[in-house]
Order: structure tokens, then sequence, then C-alpha cells
């Protein structure tokens, strides 16, 4: 596992939380700072969800049975589009849910996928990237495969690995990323990677942004043969961004130290390098318990053990548990930030690290979200158990899972506060 690469731009989701269907949260908005809730400039009746309108997924029905969702996108034609990259295809559904179709399937062959990541709509093209084959398939509404463009790769040597394309632009060109290999960043041989704007061929047209790394970015069990064990902090608050169709959204989030003033930074970068506008966001802080840290702890060591004692015969459970709590990281206070997004208006949704509770006990995730140039614009409450995929104007597409971890593609009404 040496050479697992880091990816901070997709950070962990809090999972877990028991679906919740959101009523009569109007009570919310006079919550003040010392609730845990934003800060002033984020004032006012908050935006929640009503629903769901619709919910597809089942346990035993072969149709409606699908393998975890990569990305959710809905279409210029009303229908819903779903990745599912374990099973290298994109579903199609209709407005009401109903099985609609399937585009693409495993392969290396014209509209086939090797690991299918993400995917968008330029127009009436559906793309998908492929994150192992490096190109970008294009599709039509009815599910035909219209072409493929393939840039070139650099896989790199002995002197580091140059940029790779990532996912494309409307006009052909390409972002590209330099990997951040976790062996060397735990141990601060790399200490920062490129994002690239790259031409159809891939070549690097322009340096967008360095990326900062530190070893305690990524969780890391070092060997004394170079090799290593890696996974993601629990509690991680490095630095990572949001790909858009004209740049970056990048977030600064380092938890608080207890010194100085508690806030993150949002900052718009165009894709020749220039910054858009940086905004200084302000919040309030949430003490790490040591309950949490421990709760963290016993996760990994039983995702962990199994495996790593097959490779180790005799590795004691409890001098596991003890290298992977000294491995962990943990700050003093929460990390703000847990995500961003964008809407389909184009306005900026920052998610909260952990969800928060209302006066009633129910657990939601507060957003932050803020205009195209910045601005504050809102807050709202989402429930905890509801990954958030797609953003419309009235409503929100994303996932939930039953008390069996199913999973479930939902549709909430998006009602928007005052």
């Amino acid at each position: 596992m040496a050479g697992t690469p880091i990816d901070p731009a997709f950070p962990p989701v809090a999972r877990g939380w028991a679906p919740t269907i959101l009523v009569a949260l109007a009570a919310a908005a006079g919550c003040q700072n010392d609730s845990g809730f934003a800060p002033s400039p984020f004032t006012g009746d908050p935006w929640t969800l009503a629903g769901p309108e619709v919910r597809i997924g089942s346990v035993d029905d072969p149709e409606y049975v699908f393998g975890p969702v990569a990305s959710l996108v809905p279409g210029p034609d009303g229908f819903l589009y779903s990745l599912h990259w374990q099973e290298g295809s994109i579903r199609r559904w209709s407005a009401d849910g109903t099985p609609s179709g399937l585009i693409g399937r495993e392969g290396e062959g014209p509209g086939e996928f090797r690991r299918p990541g993400s995917m968008g709509f330029f127009g009436d093209s559906l793309w998908v990237w492929d994150y192992w084959g490096f190109h970008a398939s294009y599709f039509d509404q009815a599910g035909e495969f219209l072409g493929r463009a393939s840039p070139e790769v650099d896989i790199g040597g002995p002197q580091g690995s140059p940029p790779r394309p990532s996912r494309p632009f409307r006009d052909g060109t390409f972002l590209g990323r330099e990997p951040a290999w976790s062996h060397e960043v735990a141990t601060g041989e790399i200490t920062e990677t490129a994002l690239v704007h790259m031409d159809a061929e891939g070549g690097a047209l322009t340096t967008i942004w360095m990326q900062p790394h530190e070893p305690r970015d990524g969780l890391a069990l070092l060997r004394e043969d170079g090799g290593g064990t890696f996974g993601t902090q629990a509690f991680g608050d490095g630095a990572y961004y949001t790909a858009a169709d004209d740049g970056l959204l990048v977030v600064e989030r380092r938890a608080w130290t207890g010194e100085g003033e508690a806030a993150f930074t949002l900052t718009r970068i165009g894709l020749v390098g220039d910054t858009v506008f940086s905004v200084h966001v302000p919040y309030t802080p949430v003490p790490l318990a040591t309950e949490r840290i421990d709760s963290a702890v016993i996760a990994v060591t039983d995702d962990w053990y199994e495996a790593m004692s097959a490779r180790q015969p005799g590795l004691a459970r409890g001098a596991l548990e003890a290298r992977i709590r000294d491995a962990t990281y943990k700050p003093a206070f929460v990390p703000p930030v847990g995500e961003t997004m964008l809407d389909a208006a184009g306005n900026i949704w920052v998610r909260r690290f952990d969800p928060v509770e209302l006066d009633t006990g129910e657990a939601v995730n507060e957003w932050w979200i803020m205009d195209a140039d910045g601005a504050p614009l809102a807050r709202a409450l989402t429930p905890a158990g509801l990954q958030v995929w797609h953003i419309g104007a009235d409503f929100v597409w994303g996932t939930e899972q039953d008390e069996f971890d199913v999973d479930y593609i939902v549709r909430y009404r998006l009602v928007k506060g005052s």
C-alpha cells in the first residue's frame, strides 16, 4: 500500500446518523453562537428540506438494487443519472424514480469504463470520467456512445510524477492533478502538489494552485521496509478543493488551536491561477471530545485488523490499536468544514464538519451558503443522514441508508427561508 495517493479532493462525509424528515425547523433560526450554529453573517430563517418526495432503491428487487453511488446528476431531459463505480455503469431514472435504462459497462472498449468516478453534462451530452483509464467518454441522452477524449498521461519515474488529467472542461481542456503519494506525504518528502490546467492533449497550460500537505494529513502506519498502511484521518483539516467549470474553490480549514480568531478561508481561483475572491468566514469552534477520538480509533482498528493480521501473523489487536491511536491526528477543536458544493445557480454551499443538534434533539447538517462572489446568502439545514449529491433551484438529490445499511436515492424539496 506504499503507492497509495492521498486524495483530499474528496473529504470524508459524516455517515451513520439515522435519516430524518425535517419539519417545523423555523425555531432553529433563533439559535445564537453559543448553540454551535453559524455566526451573524448567516442569520435568518434557514433553508430546509421537505420530503423525501422520491425514494429509489430496494433490498431485494433487482431493478432497484444498486451499488454505491459516486454521483447523481439530473439531465436536461428530466431524467436522473446515477453513477455506480462498482458496477461500471450509469443508471437512468425517470422523475418519479422508475428505472429507465443503463449507460456503459465495465471494460476498456468504446463506451466502457474501468473505474468511472465523476460525470456531468455539457449541453445535451453526458460526460463520464474514468479515473483508471484517464479519459472522458461522451454519450447522448439516449445513451449512445459519442466518443472519447484521451489526453496523454505521463506516469512519471524516479524524479517524480507530473500532473495527470482528472476531469474534462467544456472547451475540451482538462483539470490535472499531481499525485500526492501517501508515503511521501507522511514522511514529509512531499509538501505541496500542483493542480494545473491542461490542453486537449494533456500538456500543462498553467498552474492553478499548489495544494499544501503536512504529514498529519493522512493516517499512516509506516513500516521499516519503506511501505505502510494508509487511510483517512477522521478529523483531517487539510486544505482541499472543489472543481468548477471555471476553476477551483479552495478551502483552508485548519482546526482552531485556541488562539486568535476561529475562521476558515474560502478562495475562488480561475483557470490561469488568478484569485477571483477570497473570504474569511468566522465560526464558533467546538472542542473535540476524547470519546470521539476513542470511537474513531476503535473503528479504524476494526476495519484494518483482519487484513493486517493476515499479513503479519501474531499481530496483537491491542498493539495495532495503540499504533493507530498514536498516528491519529487529534486537534483540540473539531475542524470547521466538512465539504463544499456548488448548486445549480452557482451558489457555494459549505457544510460544517459536524452535525449540530436542534432543541428537539434532532441532529442536522448545517450549511453556510454564499453567492457566486462569496457574499453570505443564507444557511441551510439538511438531515444528518443525507449525503447530498446535487442541489437544484428547488430540490436536492442525495442518498440515505436504512437500518440495514442499504443505500437509497432520494429527492427532497428545498424550502428557502426569508
